[in-house]
């Protein structure tokens, strides 16, 4: 009876072993399949994402602008309150679009960052807009700031899920 107790020990063993081997060399294969991160790629696309929006604003596309947003974006202008995904965002902004010429200049990428599928960008920027039905120009943010978070899609683009911005100047008193 010891000597089948032995064998019975001995077959478990050796099964175990082999499964463990195999459960070892699937999870090797498994992180050698993974494609490599490439963060450097991944902070360049985010900074044209980024490039994308000042030249649709200034070129007045708004179709180009408003394909940047994830569809649960958030868009937090200065003194207003927080806008709610794209078609929310779209309802807000299109107007601005209609009935300006916008001149935003990105004046500077202070810092971008991609951890896994979200990404960051903080620049400073300028946005002067003209009527389109005559008058002056306006400078509406002469040292804006702007934190931008992005999210990657299941394409592996980039899109901006939050977008948060405001003047670096005090407010002026009239």
């Amino acid at each position: 009876m010891k000597e089948s107790n032995w064998l019975l020990s001995t077959i478990i063993l050796v099964i175990t072993l082999a499964m463990l081997c195999f459960t070892f060399s699937c999870q090797k294969q498994a992180e050698e399949a993974k494609p490599a991160v490439d963060v450097e790629a991944d902070i360049t696309a985010i900074k044209e994402v980024l490039n994308q929006y000042a030249v649709a604003c200034n070129t007045g596309d708004f179709d180009l602008w408003i394909s940047l947003w994830t569809d649960d974006g958030i868009q937090m202008p200065p003194d207003a309150p927080a806008v709610f995904g794209k078609e929310q965002i779209l309802e807000a902004t299109k107007p601005t679009f209609e009935q300006m010429t916008l001149d935003i200049a990105i004046t500077g990428i202070e810092d971008a960052k991609v951890y896994g599928d979200l990404g960051l960008t903080h620049c400073n920027y300028t946005l002067a807009v003209t009527p389109k039905a005559g008058g002056e120009t306006i400078i509406v943010m002469p040292n804006g700031k702007a934190l931008t978070l992005y999210e990657r899609q299941s394409d592996g683009s980039w899109k901006i899920i939050y977008d948060c911005f405001n003047s670096s100047a005090p407010p002026t008193v009239e």
